[in-house]
């Protein structure tokens, strides 16, 4: 497994219109799984071949070009197709060459809803649908949430894709470990494929964190606090890891109550454990959060206190979310380039779907620091 650190510039943004939940949402083919309709009020390639006096192999002759045929045949054969409204099943000429030209995307255990919903799965699926419509590829979003591998894997293994790109799945899944032995072609976002043998892409969490910490301690904090992200994140044990080796690295022995919790990307559940930082008696006089919503959740708290931000407390989040950015105050916050992986993980992936299937890698996006209101010095 090689480790790659680079920067992209995005090549576009495209949009995703809310849908209906179903099992599945296909961007760019139309999809539909009700065979019984089709072949009830579709032509098919047998009505054609009926209609004309020819073999279904003919018919398929004309539509591949793979065989001279007189010009006369082929031109009954043209006729009959316009006249019967017949069109060939992207479908079955996909299955036929054993390519769909479609990628799968599935957001680990987060239902569709929050996916289009939250900036940091809305955004990695802009980038995938971009990376996909450049190369010509259509995108299938799955929106039933991954529950266990007897009960979800099989709905993988129809072939309706090429390959799968799985976002943000949680450590203790067994989402990665189930593709792997189905033998999809995976790559993972916020996951190490290394033990599976597959490509991922992430933002360099330990380095985002490491720029948090560094600017609230260049303004004078020493007593920070670190509201928690999810242990079995890779996300959220990155900047955990990250906050204690920085502290222990500058002398800072910290009470343990400063890093307890929450534990969760969950803006009530950051607003109670700031509540209890806050009340300590030592309060901390910065916080690093393990993501903007966390970040926000710590910013009522303290207002609902009477502590004023960043007169009296520093906040800093991760993810540079609209929600932060026009806070009160504005949040200062750690940019992921969310788009950049979405598209980085769909070339990764294309580029496995390849003849010349390169060397599983891990592609580490470097993060920028917005310094926005939330900041400041401690008062002396």
């Amino acid at each position: 497994m090689s480790y790659v650190s680079s920067d992209f510039v995005s090549a576009g943004t495209k949009y995703l219109p809310l849908t209906s939940k179903i099992h599945y949402v296909t961007i760019g083919l139309t999809f539909n799984r009700v065979t019984e309709v089709r072949e009830q009020f579709m032509t098919t390639i047998k009505d054609v071949a009926k209609a004309c006096g020819v073999s279904t192999a003919t018919v398929s002759y004309v539509l591949n070009g793979k065989r001279v045929l007189l010009p006369e045949t082929r031109e009954r054969v043209l006729r009959a197709m316009q006249e019967l409204n017949y069109h060939p099943s992207a479908v079955a000429r996909g299955l036929s060459h054993k390519r769909m030209n479609t990628i799968g995307i599935l957001f680990g255990t987060a239902s569709s809803m929050v996916v289009v919903s939250h900036p940091y799965t809305s955004f990695i699926l802009q980038g995938v649908i971009s990376a996909s419509s450049e190369a010509g590829y259509n995108v299938t979003f799955y929106t039933d949430p991954w529950k266990t591998a007897d009960l979800s894997a099989a709905s993988y293994r129809d072939q309706r894709t090429d390959g799968i790109i799985v976002v943000a799945p949680p450590m203790d899944s067994d989402i990665i470990p189930a593709l792997a032995r189905c033998d999809i072609p995976i790559v993972a976002v916020s996951y190490p494929g290394d033990p599976y043998d597959i490509s991922s892409v992430d933002s360099d969490n330990a380095h985002g964190a490491r720029l948090a910490l560094h600017h609230l301690r260049d303004l004078g904090h020493t007593r920070i606090a670190h509201l928690t992200g999810p242990m079995n994140m890779l996300s959220g044990c990155m900047r955990t890891e990250t906050y204690h080796a920085f502290m222990n690295s500058l002398g800072f022995h910290l009470p343990p109550e400063y890093a307890a919790g929450p534990g969760a990307y969950d803006i009530d559940l950051a607003y109670a454990q700031t509540r209890r930082l806050l009340t300590l008696p030592n309060p901390p006089t910065a916080i690093f959060a393990a993501n903007d919503q966390n970040a926000l959740g710590a910013m009522q708290a303290a207002r609902d206190l009477g502590i004023s931000v960043p007169i009296r407390l520093s906040v800093v989040g991760v993810d540079d979310t609209p929600d932060g950015a026009i806070g009160v105050p504005p949040l200062t916050s750690v940019h992921q380039p969310l788009v950049e992986i979405g598209e980085t993980a769909a070339r990764l992936l294309f580029r496995r779907l390849s003849a010349d299937a390169p060397t599983p890698s891990m592609w580490l996006l470097k993060p920028t620091l917005i310094v926005r209101g939330s900041t400041a010095p401690p008062v002396s």
